[in-house]
């Protein structure tokens, strides 16, 4: 917003939704949400240079859900990750337990919340807290049969521009949560609303309040912390992964920006992290403008850089069926990935759904 770029961006109040906001200035989007769909075609394509995990995805992939969502099933991804870690001394989240700050060892013991062992009253529902003088909401989804002396993941995810945590619940939160029921994991998921307008500073402070409240009142692993988004949830987990890296363990953005977002001042210190881009999304695309460093290739290298990782000549892209580049030589706690794919602005790809396979795949490993 505070580039002159973007002085024609504005959002204007309808009855029952918002005149979509581009990432892109010279694009619009058709669907009117600020996360057009796209069907997106293509035969098994392979990426070159080295570390390059491909994987072939086809089939027509439909646009954003609307308010409802639809909910598509998965399969889940291979397990993996290290062994487990001595758990730290003390208390507290990541940084705050005895491991030094981004230095978190690949499948670690759990470090429990504050809320651990004690009986909550959280059941799934919407909620309202105050922050940053608002009073603002916020949707909670806790595993049937809860067991407070259990440590669970927590998914804090973030919806796209014109629409509510309903519709990030209406898709089974990007549809992770059907994988890792596949799988035969639960989570705590938890989906914030704006405040009608697009996320915005105070959104991290919102961030900050509700896992404040969150570790007083439920079980979770404070070193399990994860974030997803699409679109501007998208663009907002990517603001807060570059400074919260002590509280947020890894990052999925889905087809983010680096720009028409708030973002804090970077600390540059190492997070998990990945994110998909369709090569002919005009919404959020893979390049805005390469002098400027916008677009999702600059959060790629920028993540890369900031995890230690190799920075290849050229990062491979597909413009077919989806591949997967893995960066290489990263610092072994902060694995760094980007799925590109032949399609547009989208969180649905192929039957069944790449994107939450590849995302289950990516989280599940720490």
């Amino acid at each position: 917003m505070q580039d002159q770029t973007f002085s024609r961006l504005a959002f204007c109040v309808t009855l029952a939704s918002w005149v979509a906001i581009s990432c892109a200035p010279a694009e619009s989007d058709s669907n009117n949400d600020g996360g057009g769909g796209a069907t997106a075609t293509g035969s098994v394509s392979s990426a070159s240079g080295s570390g390059v995990a491909t994987s072939s995805g086809s089939a027509s992939g439909s646009g954003v859900a609307a308010s409802s969502g639809t909910t598509v099933a998965g399969t889940g991804g291979d397990s993996s990750g290290g062994s487990g870690g001595a758990a730290p001394t003390g208390s507290g989240g990541a940084g705050m337990g005895g491991w030094p700050e981004g230095a978190i060892p690949m499948g670690n013991a759990p470090v429990p919340s504050a809320g651990c062992g004690k009986a909550t009253t959280l059941t799934t529902k919407e909620y309202t807290i105050s922050s940053s003088g608002q009073n603002r909401v916020y949707y909670v989804d806790m595993p049937s049969n809860y067991d407070m002396n259990k440590p669970y993941r927590l998914f804090y995810t973030s919806h796209w521009i014109g629409s509510r945590w309903q519709d990030v619940e209406g898709q089974d939160f990007y549809f992770l949560k059907p994988q890792m029921e596949a799988d035969g994991e639960q989570a705590i998921f938890v989906a914030p609303s704006s405040d009608g307008a697009t996320w915005q500073e105070k959104d991290h402070a919102l961030f900050d309040d509700i896992m404040a409240f969150m570790n007083e009142n439920v079980c979770y692993d404070t070193t399990r912390v994860f974030a997803t988004g699409f679109s501007f949830g998208g663009m907002i987990t990517y603001s807060l992964s570059t400074n919260h890296q002590a509280e947020i363990r890894a990052a999925v953005g889905i087809a983010p920006a680096n720009y028409n977002i708030w973002l804090p001042e970077k600390t540059r210190k190492p997070i998990a992290w990945m994110h998909t881009t369709g090569m002919s999304d005009g919404t959020c695309p893979w390049v805005n403008n390469e002098a400027q460093k916008r677009g999702a290739k600059f959060i790629a290298l920028e993540k890369a850089e900031d995890n230690g990782c190799t920075i290849p000549a050229e990062i491979p892209t597909s413009n077919g069926a989806y591949s997967c580049y893995d960066f290489q030589d990263c610092d072994p706690e902060h694995p760094t990935r980007v799925c590109t794919f032949g399609g547009g602005h989208t969180n649905i790809d192929g039957n069944p759904n790449w994107i939450p396979i590849e995302s289950w795949k990516f989280f599940k490993q720490f």
